[in-house]
């Protein structure tokens, strides 16, 4: 199952810990795990204040955001495919993934894609837990298990916190409900 690129939605059903009400995309999935960002867990950093404390003018209006409980120094940017750089991935059709050191240099001078989110983190599963948790196989428990669903760019960029995951799981029945009919 190729999820690069899906959207994990957390269920109504997870509450109370910092899964609640998130939107991931899945950026890597393979035989030695998976990984994802987390699109909708804002910062109170804005994107001037981190360019103030790492000496880099970045002036730009927006947030960073929390990518996740995993590797919490890491830069991630999840970009719109019309910018690339050294090592950029393109995820799909509507996004990529980059995290080179010439990203904010370049934001600085006015280099930057269309659309963009800066993530500090990221959210990581052993091999096969990913598919364990979506499919709700033992140990993990089906009312639990991640919902999925295709994304698009205005799912991605154009909002956030739980505006984003009303959205994402709006989209994510809407799929549902059309594979079955």
């Amino acid at each position: 199952m190729n999820l690069i690129g899906t959207l994990l939605i957390a269920p109504p059903a997870i509450k109370g810990n910092f899964w609640y009400k998130t939107v991931l995309m899945v950026t890597e999935n393979g035989q030695h795990g998976s990984i994802g960002v987390v699109l909708n867990k804002r910062s109170t950093h804005t994107v001037r204040d981190f360019g103030t404390q790492i000496g880099i003018e970045l002036d730009y209006p927006g947030y960073i955001y929390q990518g996740g409980p995993v590797n919490l120094k890491s830069l991630s940017f999840l970009h719109s495919n019309d910018w690339t750089c050294k090592n950029t991935r393109i995820l799909n059709q509507y996004c990529s993934l980059s995290s080179a050191e010439d990203i904010l240099p370049r934001l600085s001078i006015g280099d930057c894609p269309s659309k963009w989110r800066i993530f500090f983190g990221m959210a990581g599963w052993a091999p096969g837990q990913l598919i364990g948790e979506i499919k709700g196989n033992p140990p993990w428990n089906h009312n639990n298990s991640w919902c999925t669903a295709s994304s698009n760019s205005n799912l991605i960029f154009e909002s956030d916190n739980k505006d984003q995951w009303v959205a994402a799981l709006n989209h994510s029945a809407t799929e549902f409900a059309q594979n079955i009919l």
